[in-house]
């Protein structure tokens, strides 16, 4: 059930951003995906893995006719390498949308990077209210 909404709320990013112009002109879209695959949050970060490359074995790595590459990276459950990896993924690797974190203070350290390079966040598993209050 998880899996599905994860992946639900990923696909609905990605295809809203591929219709809104942000990607129309681009032939693959770049996807990065920060979690935790080491750390206390590793089975969650596991989780999310899982669910997007099952997504992608039966969905196939295409929406809306772009290709989507998936860019992982892992946080080891530590928000201050969240925020370091989310820079990277934006500065060097032009992500079009950043997803994952599994803990609010990962989602609250990527907020105003995401915020600023006006890149869409997909938060997959943290979970409070203030959330987007904060970005």
């Amino acid at each position: 059930m998880l899996n599905r909404k994860l992946m639900t709320a990923m696909a609905a990013a990605t295809f809203g951003l591929l219709t809104a112009g942000g990607a129309i002109a681009q032939d693959t879209v770049k996807i990065g995906l920060i979690v935790s695959m080491t750390g206390q949050q590793a089975s969650t970060g596991k989780q999310i893995k899982a669910a997007v490359d099952l997504y992608q074995k039966q969905n196939g790595n295409t929406v809306a006719g772009k290709k989507v590459e998936v860019i992982l990276r892992d946080s080891g459950s530590v928000p201050d390498n969240t925020k370091r990896l989310a820079q990277e993924l934006i500065v060097n690797d032009k992500v079009n949308i950043i997803a994952g974190f599994e803990i609010t203070p990962a989602a609250f350290a990527i907020a105003p990077l995401a915020t600023e390079a006006k890149v869409p966040a997909v938060v997959m598993a943290a979970g409070t209210s203030i959330i987007t209050e904060r970005s």
